[in-house]
């Protein structure tokens, strides 16, 4: 970084100014192109969703596979460039489409709607890559970084992972999001959560309510998708273990992709300061300096539900995702301007790769293993 254009505490206003220009930008240019694309979507959606289950219903034995990756682009629409972004209020304020309202919408995914928008709005997109603050660090009970306490299980936490919890991401997140993650450390971790972001209850739930939510938002996707569909094929003489398995094939797809895809931009960037929530412009930078972005052409991008996007994503959550790869080069003009981390893998493959060596990096117990500093505190140490 050149000295003459160093972040100090008189420009961070400028910087925030710099990004609040961009955000009310497009805001104001929020209107009819951004109706069609989420409706587009949607349309896209259940026709994907038509054409997979229709193959996969007629279809003798095996060639019924051929409707998979269609079921699949169903439901990966649904859950992350529908579902995911929505939840964000990206279309609260067209009225004329109050199904994609956030308050309103019903995730076609195993997920609670409140809990999602608490723990990953209200905490993560906050607090993000914040010790002990950020949930998403550790989806569980990864070891993310050296401040993490090391105990036995992170010696197979690369295994466990890739194997047993991202084939079933989407049904782990009510697990965070709701505590059940607390008290699987609090009884089998040495220090137990000591390093990890705890479950806020705001809502005060008891257990019964919290076991009541996390039920119903799974067997909603189980019902359709494990009783429903293969029962109706059976009595139509279509065969229920051929239906139940296609169904179990693109639900195990769709998280997969949806794992891989958002722990790949953040998981590998540097921890960051508690207090920059107290300076905007300060906080602006944060996201900047927690998040990658990788590369990939805007058909790929709507099947990442424009995650691959993460920089523009933190600094504009409740923007259209649609509009990331515009915004991405006003965003970088500002980086370049002040000097800013903005960073991106050259694909999503080494943005997978990064991540997965961090993973065994840090699952063992290494006295060399450090903290690298974010940009913010390397500021301060220069300033001061």
């Amino acid at each position: 970084m050149s000295e003459n254009n160093k972040p100090t505490g008189n420009n961070y206003e400028e910087i925030h100014a710099a990004f609040e220009h961009i955000k009310e930008k497009h805001r104001r240019d929020l209107g009819d192109t951004d109706v069609h694309y989420i409706k587009k979507i949607r349309r896209f959606s259940r026709l994907f969703e038509i054409i997979g289950r229709g193959l996969i219903w007629i279809l003798p034995g095996p060639f019924a596979l051929l409707g998979v990756p269609f079921l699949f682009l169903h439901r990966n629409l649904e859950s992350i460039e529908i579902g995911h972004n929505v939840l964000h209020g990206q279309y609260d304020s067209f009225d004329e489409i109050p199904q994609f309202h956030s308050r309103k919408f019903r995730w076609k995914a195993p997920v609670d709607e409140a809990a999602w928008r608490q723990e990953h709005n209200g905490i993560h997109h906050v607090h993000t890559n914040v010790h002990e603050k950020d949930p998403d660090l550790n989806h569980g009970f990864l070891r993310t970084n050296a401040q993490i306490p090391h105990n036995v299980w992170h010696y197979f936490q690369v295994p466990i992972y890739l194997f047993f919890v991202y084939p079933a991401m989407l049904y782990n997140f009510n697990s965070q999001n709701l505590g059940k993650n607390d008290k699987f450390r609090e009884q089998r971790f040495p220090l137990g959560n000591q390093g990890y972001a705890t479950f806020e209850n705001s809502e005060a739930l008891t257990d019964d309510e919290i076991k009541k939510r996390h039920r119903r938002s799974i067997w909603r996707v189980w019902v359709k998708e494990y009783g429903v569909f293969p029962l109706l094929a059976l009595f139509t003489g279509s065969g229920f273990f051929k239906v139940f398995l296609a169904n179990l094939l693109a639900d195990a797809l769709n998280n997969y992709w949806i794992a891989l895809t958002i722990q790949a931009t953040h998981l590998t960037e540097p921890l960051q300061p508690e207090d920059a929530i107290k300076h905007q412009g300060k906080w602006y930078v944060s996201q900047l300096d927690s998040s990658v972005n990788f590369k990939g052409s805007r058909l790929q991008s709507i099947l990442w539900g424009h995650l691959n996007y993460q920089v523009e994503h933190h600094l504009y959550p409740d923007i259209p995702s649609h509009r990331y790869p515009d915004i991405a080069l006003e965003v970088q003009a500002v980086c370049k301007k002040y000097n800013l981390p903005y960073k991106t893998n050259e694909s999503w493959w080494q943005a997978i790769r990064n991540y997965i060596g961090l993973l065994w990096q840090y699952s063992f117990d290494k006295k060399d293993q450090q903290v690298a500093p974010s940009f913010l505190e390397k500021e301060t140490s220069n300033v001061g």
